[in-house]
């Protein structure tokens, strides 16, 4: 196999080009993150373990509640599910000759040693800081628990979205800091937008998030309401699961948008985006709004922080008794200071170019995927003709600090 080169400045690639075996269950992320493994690497095969219609079945009528929220929480966290989706995933790998096995989230296992596992939050985590994703009690979530924690102690390396989340790992789960990684995440586009279409219209706000409670919605809503007697032309855009708030003055419930063209339209004619998150593990709507140039307004939960730079590409509303006031000013500053928020919206643009492609990401993966490829191929070579294999990154600083690819400017990941 010969070597693969990078981007100027990325480490020297290995002797060993990996072969990889990519496992998903149909994640929106995996298209554009399989395009850029497939550029860096000996990409085999890809396997879909997401569950046959008669399973879905079998596991819906298993884990039926009334409440349709409650249903989904449970089938999307159903032990069953997860043991049939390992099956396939056991089924799928078996006979593979590939160095990698690389897997994305956690909702099946392996059992295979060359496991490596890429995730945006782990189980602990969501329990302490949105319970409501946590539907399981007693033994269902001890099995649970256990599971998830053979699968991060047993991969030959596990790489996170965000700080936060190798924080856990590591603390909750006991995965030795050295198997753990900083990686984050790309936007979804295979190709960046263009920009320069012209504003029109009045001044908008942008929101777009399915889960309009754990998103923030009926805060910004509350803002926005302040936000319109100082600005009594602003509108606000909400575009996601249907959030049956009641109708209010310059607020516009769009539903789900299809389509990646209408999508790219509201961002056009949006002026800020704003997702104050209450919980959001590494929001990809965000990087969606920072590549179409617009200047954001967040709070600072688990990844957001990594993604923006407070007060260069956003501005970060604190979670407290003020949030619904300082939302408010936050956006009526950036919504009457054009030139402020035309300025934040090209450097959010730039980090996304410079940090948040799937490009990068996988770069940022390379150096751990090719020494564990030269690991797998050392007892295939003599001795005279192995490489050997490049120094195991150090982990990211732990908080308070943020990982090195999120905050060093200028440079390339």
């Amino acid at each position: 196999m010969t070597p693969s080169a990078g981007p100027p400045g990325t480490p020297a690639p290995s002797s060993v080009r990996p072969r990889v075996l990519l496992a998903d269950r149909g994640d929106p992320l995996v298209g554009a993150l399989s395009s850029a493994m497939r550029d860096r690497f000996d990409v085999v095969a890809q396997l879909d373990t997401e569950l046959s219609q008669p399973e879905r079945l079998l596991v819906a009528a298993t884990t039926f509640r009334p409440d349709r929220g409650r249903w989904a929480e449970r089938f999307f966290k159903s032990n069953l599910g997860v043991t049939l989706r390992s099956r396939r995933a056991r089924a799928g790998i078996a006979g593979e000759s590939v160095d990698v096995v690389f897997q994305t989230h956690a909702l099946f296992a392996t059992s295979d040693p060359r496991t490596v596992m890429y995730v945006d939050c782990t189980h602990r985590q969501s329990m302490e800081q949105w319970p409501q994703w946590n539907p399981l009690r007693g033994r269902a979530l001890d099995r649970w628990l256990a599971r998830e924690l053979h699968q991060y102690q047993q991969a030959a390396h596990v790489f996170a979205f965000s700080q936060e989340t190798a924080d856990s790992l590591v603390e909750q789960y006991g995965v030795p800091e050295e198997r753990v990684s900083v990686v984050g995440a790309g936007v979804n586009f295979q190709q960046l937008p263009v920009l320069g279409r012209p504003r029109t219209g009045p001044p908008t706000v942008l929101f777009v998030g399915n889960d309009f409670e754990r998103k923030g919605g009926a805060q910004l809503l509350e803002a926005f309401a302040r936000l319109r007697r100082r600005v009594p032309e602003a509108r606000l855009r909400v575009v996601g699961t249907p959030s049956h708030a009641p109708a209010q003055d310059g607020v516009e419930h769009l539903g789900r948008v299809e389509g990646r063209g209408a999508m790219s339209a509201l961002y056009a004619e949006a002026d800020v985006f704003c997702l104050p998150s209450l919980y959001d593990p590494f929001p990809g709507v965000l990087l969606e709004a920072m590549a179409h140039g617009l200047p954001c307004v967040v709070t600072p939960t688990c990844g957001v922080p990594e993604i923006v730079e407070d007060g260069v590409t956003a501005l970060t509303v604190p979670r407290g008794p003020s949030t619904v006031d300082d939302l408010a000013a936050a956006l009526e500053r950036l919504l009457l200071d054009r030139a402020t928020a035309t300025a934040m919206g090209r450097r959010g643009r730039q980090r996304v170019e410079d940090r948040f492609t799937w490009a990068h990401v996988v770069e940022r993966m390379a150096p751990t995927l090719e020494r564990l490829a030269d690991q797998e191929a050392r007892p295939r070579t003599t001795p005279s003709s192995t490489t050997p294999s490049p120094p195991t990154i150090p982990r990211p600083p732990r908080r308070p600090s943020v990982p090195s690819f999120a905050t060093t400017r200028g440079a390339r990941p």
